[in-house]
């Protein structure tokens, strides 16, 4: 089914809107609501609407199925490495990083650095669940 040019023309233009508050999320997820889960849902949803708008076919083209799958891997690595680098300093997950003024970016230590993980590793596996689910439903 081909969406409305109106659709898919306010699905361009938010996309990018949705990708930034993403990062914003991520990044001073530990000084307001949010983080990194909620950061990731909605680096999701800026591609699946994408695909719902576009098509899965137009949309697989920039954002490849390996590469995907590549972020998420990535992600996951980054996140134990924080762990473990903590193990060396106190504890897993330890925060090592300290500093900055209470209220600043750098008041969260490892945090900001743990949603910027958890984010990307939300958005990418939501992501690879939608495009695993659409080639399911294409092979039927």
């Amino acid at each position: 089914m081909k969406m409305s040019t109106v659709v898919r023309t306010t699905t361009k233009l938010i996309s990018p809107f949705l990708v930034t508050y993403a990062a914003y999320l991520m990044v001073y997820g530990h000084l307001s609501p949010g983080g990194g889960f909620q950061a990731g849902v909605i680096l999701a949803v800026s591609v699946i609407l994408l695909i719902t708008s576009h098509g899965y076919k137009r949309v697989r083209k920039k954002f490849k199925f390996k590469e995907v799958g590549i972020i998420e891997s990535s992600s996951a690595v980054f996140l134990v490495c924080i762990g473990l680098v903590g193990v060396l300093f106190g504890g897993f997950f330890y925060n090592f990083l300290n500093g900055g003024k209470f209220g600043s970016l750098l008041s969260g230590g490892i945090v900001p650095l743990f949603n910027i993980a958890v984010g990307l590793k939300v958005g990418a596996a939501f992501t690879f669940l939608f495009y695993i689910l659409l080639r399911w439903v294409e092979s039927d």
